[in-house]
């Protein structure tokens, strides 16, 4: 009823100031709201969103690649059913790219790409502190044949802890545990038996944000076989300049950049945009 007499009402010229209150559309209950967020059609930012157009490598290059080349990743999630207020399932996918764009030499190929599906169950809002606990399965893999194929599967919990200060300074932490899976020679990582010694059985990612600031730093991984440790380090700095949009810087140093590269060393920094989406506020 209320929507025909607004339809009526802008058909015969009437201001929406005349329209009796009463009358007006109300706000959405909250059932309504929990069965919007459940439907399929509902994305969601998952990982960070970005471009690094000057993505460089200090480090010996490889296969007639160039040492700059554009990286980008986008990333999502899509809510598949929620229980109550706190439990929720989603199906995510991540996508990193290493595009020599500048390589004309070579056809501008895409040096590697890693697809990275996962399905996840979440337990948000528990405390200020805690803001949620998921555990899941993801995928890895670059999409390649024979001796450039690389694979991982894993089982995965993830905790992220956040304090927001007084005075606005947000200080976060995302811990990761996994075990591994498909690790014989008939499975997953037939193609890189040793894969799972490289990325370990942990890494840990730490932030802080404060008004348009971003600073993040990721290691991994924090836990592996006694004696064989083959780290990565990554320092990420977000300048927000409007409200969805701002400068993204990235360094990246250790084995893995990629999937194919989890036991190649590599020295990189980039310089891009990346989408704010928010980061870190709820």
């Amino acid at each position: 009823m209320r929507k025909q007499l607004i339809i009526l009402a802008l058909t015969l010229g009437i201001s929406a100031d005349e329209i009796p209150l009463q009358d007006l559309p109300k706000p959405m209950k909250q059932e309504n709201i929990q069965e919007t967020f459940s439907r399929l059609s509902a994305l969601f930012a998952h990982e960070a969103i970005y471009i690094l157009p000057y993505y460089h490598s200090f480090s010996p290059t490889y296969d007639n690649n160039m040492a700059t080349e554009t990286k980008f990743q986008f990333s999502f999630r899509i809510p598949m059913f929620a229980i109550g207020e706190h439990h929720k399932a989603f199906f995510a996918y991540t996508q990193t790219s290493f595009f020599q764009n500048y390589n004309e030499l070579d056809s501008r190929p895409f040096r590697d790409t890693d697809y990275a599906p996962e399905f996840y169950w979440s337990y948000e809002g528990i405390n200020n502190i805690v803001r949620w606990v998921q555990l899941g399965y993801k995928h890895i893999s670059n999409g390649e044949r024979a001796l450039r194929s690389r694979t991982q599967n894993q089982i995965l919990l993830k905790v992220r802890l956040q304090y927001d200060t007084p005075w606005g300074l947000k200080i976060g932490t995302i811990a990761r545990t996994w075990f591994w899976l498909s690790l014989h020679y008939e499975g997953y990582l037939h193609d890189n038996p040793d894969l799972a010694r490289y990325r370990g059985y942990a890494d840990l990612f730490l932030y802080l944000k404060y008004t348009n600031h971003l600073l993040e730093f990721k290691a991994s991984p924090i836990v592996s076989d006694f004696g064989f440790w083959k780290p990565h380090f990554e320092v990420g700095y977000t300048y927000r300049l409007t409200k969805n949009l701002g400068i993204y810087a990235q360094y990246s140093n250790g084995y893995g950049d990629n999937i194919y590269e989890y036991k190649i060393h590599s020295n990189r920094l980039g310089i891009g945009l990346r989408l704010w989406q928010g980061v870190f506020d709820e």
